[in-house]
C-alpha cells in the first residue's frame, strides 16, 4: 500500500496525501488547479492546463474500466455522466469543464464517483470547494466554466433526404477532426457505440465552431440520426443539442 501511494505521487507529482479534506491549491503542476484525493487510487483535480480552458481531470487506478467506457459522478444525487477518454499528459484523464458539474461541484456538499453500480463507491467531500475551484477559473481569465456555445441546438445538419430517421441520448466517446472541421463522432447509448459522420449541407467556420463546442469528448447530447444505405449502416448525424 506504501508503494502505491509513492507512485500516486510520481505520477500526479501533487504532492496530496488522500484525505477527507478540503480541496487545496496545487502547487506541484505547471497549471493553476485545485485538488482533492479521496483515497490512494484517485485525486479529482479542476484544473487550467491551457488560457480559457477550464478542466476536470482524473487520476484513477485500478478502477477496471477501458477507453470509451462509461461511469458517472453523482453530486447530491444529480448524476453527470463521461466517457473515460485515452490518458493525457501526467497520466491524467481530461475534459473540458462544463458549466453545470463546476456548479454542482462548488454548491454541494459530497460527490460520489461510480465506476461500477455493483461495486464500491468513492466518497468525495466538496469542503471548500468553491472558493478553490473560483480561484483556478479567474487565473484560468474564464468567466465560467466552457458552455455549449451560442447555439444549444442545431438543426438541419444532414444533406441525406431517404434515410431512417432516429432519436436518441447518450455520450460522445471521441471524434474525428479534419484539419478544423469536425467530420465524425463517436456516440455511446443504451444500445451501444455507433460511428456518427458529420456533414452539413451549410458548413462554415461558424457552424464548426459550435459543432466543435457542443460535440465534445464526456458531453451528454440528444442527437437525431439518419441512417442510410443498405441496412442503414451509414450514419449521419441530422440535429443535436445539449442535455442538462
Amino acid at each position: 500500500m506504501r508503494c502505491l501511494s509513492i507512485l500516486l505521487s510520481a505520477v500526479l507529482g501533487l504532492g496530496l496525501a488522500p484525505a477527507a479534506r478540503a480541496w487545496e491549491k496545487s502547487r506541484d503542476v505547471d497549471y493553476p488547479a485545485t485538488a482533492q484525493c479521496p483515497s490512494e487510487n484517485m485525486c479529482l483535480l479542476v484544473s487550467c492546463p491551457a488560457p480559457g480552458k477550464p478542466s476536470f481531470e482524473m487520476l484513477v487506478m485500478e478502477h477496471g474500466k477501458a477507453s470509451g467506457e462509461p461511469f458517472f459522478i453523482a453530486v447530491d444525487g444529480r448524476r453527470f455522466d463521461f466517457i473515460l477518454p485515452d490518458y493525457g499528459a501526467n497520466g491524467l484523464y481530461r475534459w473540458p469543464l462544463q458549466t453545470a458539474f463546476a456548479d454542482a461541484l462548488t454548491k454541494g456538499r459530497t460527490a460520489t464517483v461510480q465506476f461500477d453500480l455493483q461495486g464500491m463507491a468513492h466518497q468525495v467531500s466538496l469542503r471548500g470547494s468553491s472558493a478553490a475551484i473560483g480561484q483556478v477559473l479567474a487565473s484560468c481569465g474564464a468567466k465560467g466554466a466552457a458552455k455549449s456555445g451560442p447555439a444549444a441546438r442545431l438543426t438541419g445538419l444532414s444533406p441525406e433526404t431517404d434515410c431512417q430517421t432516429a432519436t436518441s441520448t447518450g455520450v460522445v466517446v471521441d471524434r474525428t477532426l479534419s484539419g478544423d472541421n469536425l467530420t465524425a463522432f463517436r456516440f455511446k447509448d443504451q444500445y451501444g457505440v455507433d460511428y456518427v459522420n458529420v456533414d452539413p449541407p451549410r458548413n462554415s467556420k461558424a457552424l464548426q465552431a459550435q459543432l466543435a463546442q457542443l460535440i465534445t469528448p464526456g458531453a451528454r447530447l440528444r442527437v437525431e440520426l439518419h441512417g442510410c444505405g443498405a441496412g442503414a449502416s451509414v450514419v449521419v448525424l441530422s440535429s443535436v443539442e445539449t442535455v442538462r
